[in-house]
């Protein structure tokens, strides 16, 4: 694009983690699956079957932090919790309000998408599709991620975001992060 400067962007980062033991993972998150009570978010920072997995979603949501805002402070890990298969809160649009960063790991996903919503809605009023030749970063209302088994993406919590059905057995672990 001749002369067009990317302005007020909202960046995500996408990482393939091929060192951690998915087995114990899943195994974790097929177990503590139930709908009916509440998800324990802070067990996931404490047990040692996430201890990996916890350390380096950590330092690639530091690494992300740093590079956007500031290397004068630390991001921590707040909470965490697993997701199994398609889960009403998960596919309906959703922020994460307790945090700052938070990110998604999937030990398991064959044909998962994760769909990131354009926060900037209101430059989109007039246009159509039909004027539209290319979808890019200046005219899409949303921004799909087809996520695979090992994927990790860390975004900024107020990004609206939210998954596609799955007719595959799907199960993701996400995190929220504060400064």
């Amino acid at each position: 694009m001749t002369n067009i400067k990317n302005i007020f962007s909202a960046g995500i980062s996408i990482h393939v983690l091929n060192e951690i033991n998915n087995k114990d993972i899943i195994k974790y998150a097929e177990k503590n699956n139930n709908f009916k009570i509440k998800k324990d978010i802070k067990n996931i920072l404490k047990n040692k079957v996430f201890e990996k997995l916890n350390n380096i979603v950590k330092n690639k949501m530091q690494d992300y932090f740093s590079n956007i805002y500031s290397k004068k402070y630390n991001i921590k890990l707040d909470s965490g919790w697993t997701n199994v298969d398609n889960e009403e809160f998960i596919s309906i649009p959703h922020i994460h309000t307790e945090g700052f960063l938070s990110a998604v790991y999937y030990p398991l996903s064959t044909d998962g998408k994760l769909v990131f919503l354009n926060p900037m809605v209101a430059l989109l009023s007039k246009q159509s599709s039909n004027i539209i030749e290319n979808y890019n970063e200046f005219n899409s209302e949303y921004y799909q991620i087809d996520v695979k088994t090992n994927y990790l993406v860390i975004f900024n919590s107020m990004l609206q975001h939210h998954i596609m059905y799955s007719k595959q057995k799907r199960i993701s672990v996400a995190y929220n992060g504060i400064i």
